[in-house]
């Protein structure tokens, strides 16, 4: 899994920024803020942004992720390029932006560069997040892909692999190298091609901050510090760094209490997410948002019905609706820090 709670929390002006830049679905953006403020069970607008899995199996195990702890509970799957056309003509036309992955590792997908490539030609920004211990530096710059962050554990094998377990860095690494290299022979500028070093830090690699973010700057790409997402407080207690500024949680409350509890940047009964964004399991279930990767809220499928059959259909409009009146009874929202969009920047 790459890690969405780590990855997006602290940062909500990216979807606007995103729009600003390029207006894509803008007329979808206005609508679905309209149904957000009135807390409406119908989203007036089609989705802005898409989350997709082209796979939800992984090379790594990464302890923490349920795809890589073997928790996932769901059948291990790889999407056929046909699948994804299906899907993404439904769901494209109106959107912004695709998020090419969720819980597995998107470039053991064999067709992802391919449907890179169909997404960008529909005129969708693309980005995606990998290991990258699998890239094809050469087919991935073919694809066209806009934004790609390779996400770290470590500057050495030995850190690296605490949390990225059965990764090889050197490999990652060569590969990151590599990709750089091609867009420069190819005469182009990085910002064109947006490459992001992800640092996901821990107790096991805060020393070493200092190192990536020269890493980062040697190779001209943008490093983002991670804040670990962990799922129990036996995690938290193993992962979690002793600088309390990359903790997405309440660190009395952990330390006192052996509770994980979130801290919350958007208040409770504001969630842009399920007005604005999909999120669409490799077998073309949706669920309400990336917090839900087991699958246990299942709004309809769009490989069998239509857009807005899922989109406003009897489960969406219920979800919405109880989450604008009881959000602390959804189980769902328990570990999400109630931030609305990500930084794409």
């Amino acid at each position: 899994m790459m890690d969405f709670l780590g990855q997006w929390s602290g940062k909500g002006r990216g979807m606007v920024w995103l729009l600003r830049r390029r207006p894509r679905g803008y007329k979808n953006f206005l609508l679905s803020t309209l149904s957000a403020r009135l807390r409406t069970g119908r989203s007036f607008g089609n989705p802005v942004s898409i989350t997709l899995e082209p796979t939800n199996i992984c090379n790594l195990r990464c302890p923490v992720c349920e795809t890589g702890a073997g928790l996932l509970g769901r059948k291990s799957e790889i999407m056929s390029y046909e699948k994804f056309v299906k899907i993404v003509n439904k769901v494209g036309p109106g959107a912004n932006h695709l998020m090419f992955y969720y819980m597995g590792e998107p470039f053991l997908n064999k067709e992802a560069y391919r449907m890179i490539r169909y997404a960008r030609d529909m005129g969708l920004y693309v980005t995606t997040c990998t290991n990258g211990d699998l890239i094809s530096p050469e087919a991935l710059y073919e694809s066209g892909i806009n934004h790609i962050s390779f996400q770290i554990g470590g500057l050495t094998q030995e850190t690296h692999q605490v949390y990225r377990q059965n990764s090889d860095l050197s490999r990652v690494l060569k590969n990151l190298r590599s990709y750089v290299s091609i867009i420069r022979e190819k005469g182009k500028k990085l910002d064109e091609h947006e490459i992001e070093l992800g640092f996901i830090v821990m107790k096991q690699n805060e020393n070493e901050i200092e190192g990536v973010l020269r890493l980062g700057k040697d190779l001209k790409v943008r490093t983002t510090l991670i804040s670990p997402c962990v799922r129990t407080p036996e995690q938290g207690k193993e992962f979690l760094p002793p600088d309390e500024k990359y903790w997405l949680y309440d660190r009395q409350s952990l330390e006192k209490c052996g509770r994980l509890i979130i801290k919350r940047v958007l208040p409770w009964r504001a969630c842009p997410w399920i007005y604005y964004s999909i999120t669409i399991h490799v077998d073309g279930n949706v669920v309400p948002c990336c917090r839900d990767p087991q699958g246990k809220y299942i709004m309809g499928n769009l490989l069998s019905d239509p857009l807005e059959r899922v989109w406003n259909g009897k489960g969406f409009k219920r979800f919405r609706y109880q989450f604008s009146r009881r959000q602390d009874h959804l189980p769902l929202c328990a570990l999400c820090p109630g931030e609305g969009t990500p930084d794409l920047k």
